[in-house]
């Protein structure tokens, strides 16, 4: 058919029209604060690829806004530095701000498409987090606490006694035990388990991956498409590492696990109660797929928050002793000196809880969280956000804003407490901000607040944390440094020692524990 030229007048006029009706706000309506952007590129290379949550939190201050705009390569982002904007994008409007943004590295260089904490918002994603919630879930909380009792008690608290000066190493063994525990039911070895170690490994540099400014390729999407033999790819053999790793990781275990259970020795776990679940129903096998895919998340996701908590705790012990010594008090006064501190403590000691909430806040596990992404515009205060913007909560500013947390950077617990009562009228870390907002929320919150709960407890009560000494025999100073990823942060290593506490026969209390060599 060949058109006239009314035809195409007329169809031009049509397709202008759609063009004026599809972006009929955006010349009405400002887009958030923002820096200049340069054509095609943007704000790219202003956007730093380390400590990106600090980069916000002071742009934030020089734009004077606390919901900010910028662009990379024809993309939108949006920064919030305040609790209760995320919270009224994020939650109240769940509904528009719920997917995640497509990360170049992660997905297209290394492929990690069926991790779910990753995946677009939609049938598959709830697939997954269903089968999560299902087996962790607040109801079910004193099942997996019985677990943790067993891993700090037979794992992290005997290598201390036993080897005070690797404490880092200790809490890793300890809570990567706990989670392979958790999540394929596998018996674990007390020291350098090989399995806890390679996955400790393979989730930094996956974690790593997703942070959207560590690798260049994620800003310029089209490197990817770039020979591995070019100089300057090496980000492509990186992520065909940590692929193959991760493939080892989800396939290892979750094959142990099946051969338990077919020979009857399978404790309970999530894959194989979630397993038993579905065996026999129609979708089986597109079940067992997603409970295998599942599995290596929770294996990951618990191992890396739960680490970056515990170093942070102790970093805050080691160079506060005056904090440490008054929680050491709380603790004896409801614990005693005979016995262990158990999860039938915790209600009674409210100092503790408001250090476990300023550990929270001091160093935020996730300063950036993880991106969401935006499934339609919309007007947020007057500002137009586009459909497919990727929105980030800066979780740092948040729990580093000075008007609610006056000297952020000083470590004071009795921000949260005043006359031994917690204090319920100032925000709180545990529930805002650190495990993510609306329906991406983290769902393993309540057993990862609980690991850090008795880690915290049981140590303040058999040890003193203190400083390392040099050559000389004099104390080595310790300053707070923390990893520079705005995915996960955690404590840069630093000496420290543990001794046993005078007052306490910690080899007696720890008797039964010691001999333990693999804990089931």
């Amino acid at each position: 058919m060949i058109l006239n030229f009314r035809d195409i007048v007329f169809l031009c006029l049509c397709g202008l029209l759609h063009i004026i009706y599809r972006n009929r706000r955006k010349p009405h309506l400002p887009l958030p604060p923002s820096l200049p952007r340069w054509p095609l590129v943007g704000n790219a290379f202003q956007i730093p690829r380390t400590y990106a949550h600090i980069f916000y939190q002071e742009l934030g201050r020089k734009l004077g806004t606390k919901i900010m705009y910028l662009e990379t390569f024809g993309k939108s982002i949006v920064v919030v530095n305040d609790a209760w904007i995320a919270k009224e994008l994020l939650e109240k409007r769940s509904a528009l701000y719920s997917s995640r943004p497509h990360i170049t590295m992660l997905h297209d260089v290394i492929g990690a498409t069926d991790h779910f904490a990753f995946m677009p918002y939609g049938d598959e994603w709830r697939n997954h987090r269903r089968l999560f919630q299902q087996h962790f879930s607040p109801k079910t909380l004193s099942r997996d606490e019985e677990r943790i009792l067993d891993f700090v008690r037979k794992g992290l608290l005997p290598n201390i006694y036993q080897d005070p000066r690797h404490v880092h190493d200790h809490v890793r063994s300890c809570v990567g035990g706990l989670s392979l525990s958790l999540t394929y039911g596998l018996p674990v070895l007390r020291n350098c388990d090989p399995l806890v170690r390679q996955s400790e490994e393979t989730f930094t540099a996956a974690v790593a991956a997703a942070a959207p400014g560590k690798f260049l390729v994620s800003i310029v999407p089209m490197l990817k498409y770039i020979p591995e033999w070019v100089p300057g790819t090496t980000f492509k053999t990186i992520g065909r590492q940590i692929d193959e790793q991760l493939t080892l990781l989800k396939e290892g275990p979750y094959l142990n696990t099946l051969k338990n259970m077919d020979d009857g020795t399978a404790p309970v776990s999530f894959v194989s109660t979630s397993l038993e679940r579905y065996q026999g129903t129609p979708d089986f096998e597109n079940q067992a797929l997603y409970i295998k895919q599942t599995a290596l998340q929770i294996f990951g996701a618990a191992s890396e928050s739960s680490v970056a908590a515990a170093m942070t705790f102790i970093l805050a012990m080691l160079i506060h002793p005056d904090i440490q010594r008054k929680a050491q008090q709380e603790v004896d006064s409801v614990v005693g000196m005979d016995r262990l501190p158990d999860f039938s403590d915790r209600p009674r000691l409210p100092y503790l809880s408001a250090i476990v909430k300023e550990v929270l806040r001091w160093n935020p596990i996730g300063p950036m969280g993880l991106p969401h992404m935006t499934t339609e515009e919309d007007v947020y205060e007057g500002y137009y956000i586009p459909k497919g913007c990727m929105v980030m909560s800066n979780t740092y500013a948040i729990l580093h804003d000075e008007e609610t947390f006056p000297n952020p950077k000083e470590f004071n617990p009795n921000r949260f407490i005043k006359d031994g009562i917690l204090l319920d009228d100032i925000l709180d870390p545990a529930v805002i901000a650190t495990f993510g907002f609306g329906r991406r929320i983290c769902p393993g919150a309540h057993t990862a607040l609980s690991t850090l709960y008795l880690i915290s407890a049981s140590t303040l009560s058999l040890f003193d944390i203190s400083p390392a000494l040099d050559t000389e025999g004099k104390p080595i100073k310790v300053v707070p440094e923390f990893t520079a990823a705005s995915v996960a942060s955690k404590p840069l290593p630093f000496d420290c020692k543990l001794t046993p506490r005078q007052g306490k026969d910690v080899k007696d209390l720890l008797q039964e524990y010691l001999g333990t060599e693999v804990i089931l």
